[in-house]
C-alpha cells in the first residue's frame, strides 16, 4: 500500500502528533510505503506529456485532493482506495467521542491521543478496503 499526503501546506500539525506515535510508524513502515507529494509536483507530472505513466497517477491523487492537506491510501497502481482532508480529520479528532455520530471514526482507549487512534483507524481502513485488491 501507498500512504500519501497531498499537501498544499506544510502538513506540520500531523507530523508533530499522529506522525511522531511509535504503534503509527510501526504500522507505516510494515504495510506502507509513505510519502509527500506537493500540489505543484503533481500539477507538473499530469501536464508532462513525455511520461503518460506519471501523468494518469498525478491525475489520480489530483482527482480526490482538497485543500490543504489530503491524506491518502494509494494502491502501487496509483489507485485511491482511502482518503481523508486533513481539516476533517482535525475536526473530528478535536470532537468528544459523544459528539461523533459516525462509528467509521470512533475512539480507542489504546491511544491516548484521538487524532492518533483516528489516524490508526483510517490506516486500517485503507489496508481493510486495498488489500483484497491485491490478491492475484
Amino acid at each position: 500500500m501507498r500512504g500519501s499526503g497531498t499537501a498544499h501546506g506544510s502538513g506540520r500539525t500531523l507530523r508533530e502528533t499522529v506522525l511522531e506515535s511509535s504503534p503509527i510508524l510501526t504500522l507505516l513502515n510494515e504495510s506502507f510505503i509513505s510519502t509527500w507529494s506537493l500540489v505543484k509536483e503533481l500539477e507538473e507530472l499530469q501536464s508532462n506529456q513525455e511520461n503518460p505513466a506519471h501523468q494518469k497517477l498525478a491525475g489520480l491523487h489530483l482527482e480526490k485532493y482538497s485543500f490543504p492537506v489530503e491524506m491518502m491510501v494509494c494502491l502501487p497502481n496509483g489507485t485511491v482506495v482511502h482518503h481523508i482532508n486533513a481539516n476533517y480529520f482535525l475536526d473530528i479528532t478535536s470532537m468528544k467521542p459523544e459528539e461523533i455520530e459516525s462509528n467509521l471514526f470512533s475512539f480507542s482507549p489504546t491511544f491516548e491521543d484521538p487524532s492518533t487512534a483516528t489516524y490508526m483507524q483510517f490506516l486500517k481502513e485503507g489496508l481493510r478496503r486495498g488489500l483484497p485488491l491485491l490478491q492475484p
